[in-house]
């Protein structure tokens, strides 16, 4: 996560989710905060914020708060941890580690990692907000952009009994497309240990994964509800190799119920 990229249209997307699944839970944020880069033009998806008929119906509370925060320039994360859009929520906004040689970053950004870890230590569920997300292949925690993913490792030692993670992952463009590499994720996390794996994809614009790691029937539900009242612009991907009462509609209705809902919008204009 960057401050740059601070009220756009993704910032929508993971707040809402995180909005709809919290109440009755104890939050923590790790926001995964890398320093902002120049050299491209992320961040720049405000466009929504203009289009209040389309989009602030979601979830008004935070379309309003977004907005204010745009208009007045304030793109921080800092504007972010603010009661009224995640209450009670725990933050996590330390500035990982960047600029030194490959083992000073190692060791630099373990006890970085380490002080995150221990101030989630109450939380119950946890959202991880990597730049660029799952690491990718061939990823050194020393690297230069090794600050702008989270390690399978890493969400390992995350996980605690009782506790649901919430990994953001940016959609590559891995052979097979978008929904294949979500597959790919499912199964590599669930490698890794994790007990249930769902996703829930969020396309508007640069499309987005959000992995939901081992969470309970509860928190399923409501990511399953919300990804619903989205109507089309998100997806819901329950863990295949698991059943239950959350598993909502499957990605190809939730495709139909999306055109149908942006043909209704369309016709009442």
């Amino acid at each position: 996560m960057q401050d740059r990229y601070v009220g756009d249209i993704g910032d929508y997307a993971k707040l809402a989710l995180l909005r709809a699944v919290s109440p009755g839970r104890q939050l923590g944020v790790a926001w995964w905060h890398y320093p902002d880069e120049c050299h491209t033009k992320d961040g720049r998806h405000v466009g929504y914020l203009s289009l209040p008929s389309r989009w602030r119906h979601l979830d008004p509370e935070l379309f309003d708060s977004l907005g204010r925060i745009v208009q007045a320039g304030e793109r921080k994360i800092s504007a972010l941890q603010d009661n009224r859009l995640l209450p009670g929520a725990v933050f996590c906004d330390e500035v990982i580690p960047t600029g030194s040689s490959p083992a000073r970053l190692r060791a630099e950004r373990a006890a970085w990692f380490a002080r995150v870890h221990s101030r989630l230590s109450g939380c119950d569920l946890v959202f991880v907000d990597p730049d660029n997300g799952l690491e990718p292949a061939g990823y050194s925690l020393g690297a230069v952009s090794g600050g702008k993913c989270v390690s399978l490792a890493q969400l390992k030692a995350l996980s605690a009994p009782g506790r649901t993670l919430i990994v953001y992952h940016h959609q590559t463009r891995r052979k097979g497309g978008h929904l294949s590499e979500v597959d790919y994720w499912v199964e590599r996390l669930r490698g890794e240990g994790f007990d249930r794996v769902d996703a829930v994809r969020a396309r508007p614009f640069s499309p987005r994964a959000f992995f939901l790691l081992d969470a309970n029937d509860d928190v399923r539900r409501r990511a399953a509800s919300m990804v619903e009242h989205w109507d089309g612009h998100m997806s819901w991907h329950p863990d295949p190799a698991r059943t239950g009462s959350a598993e909502g509609a499957d990605p190809a209705r939730q495709r139909k119920r999306g055109v149908l809902g942006r043909l209704r919008r369309w016709l009442g204009r």
